[in-house]
């Protein structure tokens, strides 16, 4: 009784092992999540060399290139919260050498069928974003402001980009547009504030680039929908760079202010880690993970007294399929030694230890029956 309920529970650990190791496979994606960046730059998208194939931000994007930049992030990662960001002689939304560039929302969160009207307001090394649920820019929803460690300067290019960079691969997707987009020189908030030095709906566009007033690397994922009279995203991790520009006639002084209508269409979250089960990677550990290594180690306790070959073969390949899985992931911890966590390195020491003593322990069961023969 004691040897079938041991060959039941170490079965039991197979079948956990090849459900988690498959599950795991099926779950590699970009760590980078689809995403829409709305704002203003001091290149343009076709200026950067280092993000290009050979480039030294080649994998990371064009989200590194250097540049002064104040841009707006919608994304499909984690809690997918709206994010303000700026960035001084460095990459977008990466701030400067002293100051973090970024800041979420506490509130809005990125979902499909969102329509917000989006202001961001700069003043000097004040910057702060409010998202309305009105065109008449009234009824406030969120609001986040950052105080810059330095100054953003000779911002000339409205800058329109998805995520790049990456090879392509399952990011999740986030589509919709953007409309009536204003700019002025001076904030709303001045008694005085200038008429606006940039405005467009979209309705005098004949054609995907607006007759050649918007530059676009990728017509294909954003362009201007000369019908529908809006600027369209189709935002996917497809290793490409997707970006549009439109350059304005001057450099925007210290203090500016920047409206336009955002509309979310289609939204699909970035998997997180999910596999073919779509579970998530904690619950993946806990349901499958850990019976794999408990299980085979009970099942040589409670039969340690019964010689049995058949069970020493089960044990014994128990072990050797956690080390194949550990063997595969070994490549990419390796190669990313420098940014690995060190918990993670101990974690596939003691899982290497717990694999190498249960083939010893299934062998020394094996002996045990081939002595007693």
């Amino acid at each position: 009784m004691k040897l079938k309920i041991a060959i039941i529970l170490v079965g039991i650990s197979l079948f956990s092992s090849i459900l988690y190791g498959t599950d795991k496979i099926t779950s590699e994606n970009p760590s980078d999540a689809a995403s829409i960046k709305i704002g203003l730059s001091s290149i343009d998208s076709s200026s950067c060399k280092i993000c290009s194939e050979g480039g030294i931000f080649y994998d990371s994007g064009c989200k590194r290139c250097i540049q002064d930049g104040v841009v707006l992030t919608a994304h499909v990662a984690n809690d997918r919260f709206y994010r303000l960001g700026w960035s001084n002689d460095d990459g977008m939304y990466y701030g400067d050498e002293m100051c973090e560039g970024s800041k979420n929302f506490p509130n809005a969160n990125t979902n499909e069928n969102d329509t917000y009207w989006i202001e961001i307001a700069k003043d000097g090394l004040e910057l702060k974003s409010n998202i309305y649920t009105d065109a008449n820019f009234s009824k406030l929803y969120d609001s986040t402001s950052i105080t810059m460690c330095s100054n953003p300067t000779d911002l000339q290019y409205v800058r329109v980009s998805n995520e790049d960079g990456k090879s392509s691969g399952n990011g999740g997707k986030l589509f919709g547009y953007i409309d009536d987009i204003k700019i002025y020189n001076k904030k709303i908030s001045s008694k005085n504030y200038d008429k606006a030095v940039f405005s467009t709906t979209f309705d005098e566009c004949a054609n995907k680039s607006c007759n050649n007033k918007w530059f676009l690397q990728n017509s294909e994922r954003i362009f201007v929908e000369s019908e529908k009279q809006h600027l369209q995203f189709l935002s996917a991790v497809t290793g490409t760079n997707d970006y549009a520009h439109f350059t304005l006639d001057t450099i925007l002084p210290d203090s500016w202010t920047m409206r336009f209508k955002l509309y979310i269409d289609n939204l699909e979250p970035h998997p997180g880690g999910k596999g073919f089960l779509g579970i998530e990677p904690t619950d993946r550990q806990l349901i499958f993970g850990i019976p794999s290594f408990v299980l085979p180690f009970i099942s040589y306790m409670i039969s340690r007294e019964i010689s049995s070959k058949f069970l020493g073969s089960l044990i014994v390949v128990s072990g050797i399929i956690i080390l194949i899985g550990i063997t595969i992931n070994l490549g990419s911890l390796i190669q990313n030694l420098d940014s690995t966590d060190i918990t993670h390195i101990i974690k596939f020491s003691i899982i290497i230890i717990i694999a190498t003593f249960l083939i010893i322990l299934g062998s020394w069961k094996i002996k045990k029956y081939t002595i007693r023969r």
